[in-house]
């Protein structure tokens, strides 16, 4: 089984195809074995891998910050050898990938920053408190996203409930052990992102001279979708798509409309 020692953490990862390196990371590498893999290794070096704390990889005393994974995803590449990349992720894979793309500039070809916000309003605060004790009880994490606003009662399905309720989506539900393997774990990583905000990293952010796409899914929280425009606007010549019907979980349950969403931005930067 693969695994690299990446800064005395030790990674489990997939890799399958040959040519550009494209690495694209979450939680548990598995979900994107089944979405992303078989179609991008077609024409890239396909990597994905475990973060720390879930899967198959090694889990260091908490707590983390969003700079510690973004280290970890560089001493990643270091130890495969790989000096640039086509860097993605969705949720708190894409936090990691901006917060590379600021800590580590020159080892991306293109940024990938999915499904995720450049800082937490007092919702999106109030409902990560919450989610940190429902993982500590061992309850069922991040099944709803953040309210937008006092006006609503819940916030959206993180996943479309009937690609949820499918045997496809079943299937790969039961595979991975997703934000983390016991209830300390996951709620590790939810606290990573305590403290995100990507405001004071503006000046770096406008110095990103790759290509960089920031997409999201429509059925999204408000706030996401709108969080995630202004981040775009923050990198100059960014792309902001938004994948039609599609949930927090767009690279699962949409994944055609989302990897070609991706593949149309790398070909039109020649990638």
């Amino acid at each position: 089984m693969p695994r690299v020692k990446a800064a005395g953490v030790e990674l489990y990862y997939e890799a399958l195809g040959e040519g550009t390196p494209m690495v694209l990371q979450a939680h548990d590498h598995t979900p994107w074995l089944f979405g992303q893999a078989p179609v991008f290794s077609q024409r890239y070096r396909f990597l994905t891998y475990d973060r720390r704390g879930t899967g198959r990889s090694s889990s260091p005393p908490g707590p983390w910050t969003p700079a510690d994974l973004a280290n970890d995803l560089a001493a990643f590449l270091d130890a495969l050898g790989i000096e640039r990349a086509i860097v993605g992720g969705s949720s708190l894979g894409g936090v990691v990938t901006a917060q590379f793309a600021v800590d580590h500039p020159g080892r991306a070809l293109a940024l990938i920053i999915g499904h995720t916000v450049p800082y937490l309003d007092d919702e999106g605060k109030a409902w990560l408190a919450r989610e940190m004790g429902t993982a500590r009880s061992g309850g069922a994490t991040i099944v709803r996203q953040p309210r937008s606003g006092p006006d609503e009662t819940e916030g959206p399905p993180t996943m479309d409930p009937a690609f949820a309720a499918s045997a496809w989506g079943q299937m790969i539900a039961s595979t991975g052990t997703g934000l983390g393997r016991t209830p300390e774990q996951r709620a590790t990583a939810i606290a990573v992102l305590r403290d995100w905000d990507q405001r004071t990293r503006r000046p770096d952010l406008a110095k990103i001279d790759v290509p960089t796409l920031v997409i999201v899914g429509e059925n999204e929280p408000r706030t996401t979708i709108d969080g995630s425009r202004e981040w775009a606007a923050w990198i100059p010549g960014a792309e902001f798509v938004v994948v039609p019907g599609a949930h927090h979980a767009a690279p699962r349950e949409a994944a055609p409309a989302w990897n070609a969403a991706v593949q149309r931005f790398l070909d039109r930067n020649g990638l």
